[in-house]
């Protein structure tokens, strides 16, 4: 036994025979608290079979080995104990967290593998058993190897609170599934068996759907940063990449179980040994095919009026500015549909960009279709060309229609942004390319058939078919009044692959996507306590074409860039964004190529 220590537990022994600790609340008598190896509660009976401790208001002298040690202010200011030996019931943790920060009696301050004899008070802290105001503390004994439980995700999801307090060993390889909160909390959701995709877009609304949602938050874990403070710098789990991706392993996954604002998680010792092994690399420029490209480009509000929707500062505007830029060029594109630009009657964001564009280019090759009449939406869809390559013909085409423009009760702003429509010319041939933005998947002002209907398609859905069978009819006029059958819709449908609308599309177009990719996606959305259990990466942004257009489609892809970014690289805070064109947005490009007959 260190022998420091050994000194203090007999000093320890002397003064509490006078009721006395040092730095501690004195104990009653020196029956209360005992001696190491004294008789004590175990922990798995404070723990019980349920879910609030039988103990709960009382206080409890217990004994276990430190398994996790988080006292610092800035950590979890207490550490985790687990018995010894345990009762071998699955149904009761052996494990206990203890409040008691470090700084507040520096004569008691365990270290990780310490046997430890602990006086205190059980408490429910918003969901959690600990024990806190601790009256007495003794190290008795050093030097205690760990020994971590192995628990599967499935097996967590059923019976966590069995674990609660326990030093647990996630031994199968763990998928990174969220980053969303990385920056701001140090929290990564993590799942067994691959990146948890969204059930709607794997298969239509049914049984198989519903079987998948389940099966998501069954094998999804979160990892948190053993910290209780926001905004942690460094920003954790990036690694030497600079970035964690979803897609990204972690083997094995190491720590300590505790319940906070919601959710179960695991503490690990020290997030700089939880070690990431990088699986989805950032992917080079896409590789396109053919004689012409057009691609799709959710550009996350866009706006130059500050302080609206979009960059509040003009470090913020030029950081999102020069990312799009990258991004956009990136591409490849001859012609490029855009959604979230402020609807600006000065036009003023749109000739921005293009301005940005040709700065790059060194020449003005980049043009903007031109006005068009959008509704009272505070974003507008835009299409921008390569002036050197194609031509247009005619003016803009946009639909006027309820549907789109309808404003929902208690609300300011419409179902939608109306589509827009360009007709190209391009080594002789036409062809008309459809922007698109779709109703959002939230439920402000939803009613009757746009309310939720619990089957992972969200809130006004009925609204989004409505919306794409709209489109299909603009295809049509379209197709009579150029006399050219050859159309491409694309954009952010806000559908995912197997939802009523795209499946809507599919009855008269080709899905581009789906057709030249396997299980595609383009952006991430995992908020379990908001959403669960419809959570996932899915399909957004689309592009569909007529059947003749499609005969002349060499390729489509997705490129990879933004959804699986952690969020804090983007253009907010001008400090750490990530050069180039990842995240430039939360949406990924979508790109086709094609070989104009």
């Amino acid at each position: 036994m260190n022998q420091k220590r050994r000194r203090w537990i007999m000093m320890l022994s002397v003064l509490t025979t006078l009721g006395l600790l040092i730095g501690l609340a004195p104990v009653s008598t020196a029956d209360d608290y005992g001696d190491c190896g004294d008789p004590f509660t175990p922990i798995y009976e404070i723990q019980g079979d349920g879910e609030e401790s039988p103990f709960h208001g009382d206080v409890v002298v217990t004994e276990g080995i430190v398994t996790v040690d988080l006292q610092g202010s800035s950590e979890l200011s207490g550490f985790f104990i687990q018995d010894r030996f345990g009762d071998g019931d699955p149904a009761t943790s052996d494990g206990l967290f203890v409040y008691h920060c470090d700084s507040w009696n520096p004569s008691f301050d365990p270290s990780v593998g310490d046997l430890v004899r602990v006086q205190g008070t059980i408490d429910e802290q918003y969901g959690l058993t600990q024990m806190e105001s601790i009256d007495a503390g003794t190290v008795c004994d050093t030097g205690f190897r760990l020994r971590a439980t192995n628990v599967f995700a499935r097996d967590f999801d059923a019976n966590a609170e069995a674990y609660e307090g326990m030093y647990v060993r996630f031994p199968r390889q763990m998928f990174v599934t969220d980053t969303y909160n990385q920056h701001r909390f140090g929290e990564v959701w993590l799942a067994e068996k691959g990146v948890v995709e969204q059930p709607t877009n794997e298969y239509p609304v049914g049984p198989d759907s519903a079987a998948l949602a389940a099966d998501n938050m069954a094998r999804s874990v979160l990892l948190d940063d053993s910290s209780t403070w926001s905004n942690p710098d460094p920003v954790p789990y990036t690694g030497d990449e600079g970035t964690l991706r979803v897609g990204d392993t972690v083997n094995p996954l190491v720590g300590a179980i505790n319940f906070s604002f919601g959710n179960y998680r695991i503490q690990p010792q020290d997030p700089a040994s939880v070690k990431f092994v990088p699986r989805n690399a950032r992917p080079a420029e896409p590789k396109t095919k053919g004689n012409f490209v057009v691609a799709s480009a959710n550009v996350l509000n866009y706006w130059t009026t500050l302080g609206g929707r979009g960059a509040s500062t003009p470090e913020q505007l030029d950081v999102q500015t020069e990312k799009l830029v990258a991004e956009l060029l990136g591409t490849g594109a001859d012609i490029i549909g855009l959604q979230e630009i402020e609807n600006d009657p000065t036009h003023t964001p749109i000739l921005t960009l293009v301005a940005a564009l040709n700065a790059a280019e060194g020449s003005n090759v980049w043009s903007w279709i031109g006005p068009h009449e959008a509704n009272v939406y505070p974003i507008r869809n835009e299409i921008i060309y390569r002036n050197d390559r194609v031509e247009t013909v005619g003016d803009p085409v946009t639909v006027i229609d309820p549907i789109f423009d309808t404003i929902p009760p208690g609300r300011t702003d419409p179902v939608g942004r109306r589509p827009v429509a360009q007709t190209f010319e391009f080594n002789g041939e036409t062809f008309t390319v459809v922007s698109n933005h779709f109703k959002s998947k939230g439920c402000s002002g939803a009613s009757g058939l746009d309310e939720d209907q619990d089957d992972g398609q969200s809130c006004f859905n009925a609204t989004r078919v409505g919306q794409a069978e709209r489109v299909l009819e603009m295809v049509d006029d379209l197709i009579a009044a150029t006399g050219d059958p050859d159309v491409i819709v694309v954009g952010d449908l806000n559908s995912y692959l197997d939802e009523d609308p795209i499946l809507a599309f599919e009855a008269e177009m080709v899905n581009l996507v789906r057709e030249w990719n396997k299980d595609p996606y383009s952006y991430n959305y995992f908020a379990p306590a908001y959403s669960a259990p419809w959570i996932g990466r899915g399909l957004l942004d689309h592009a569909l074409a007529t059947p003749s257009m499609a005969d002349q489609v060499k390729r489509a892809e997705v490129w990879h860039i933004n959804a699986d970014e952690p969020r804090f690289l983007d253009w907010y805070d001008p400090s750490i964004y990530a050069p180039g064109p990842y995240r430039a947005s939360d949406h990924d490009p979508v790109i086709v190529s094609l070989k104009l007959k």
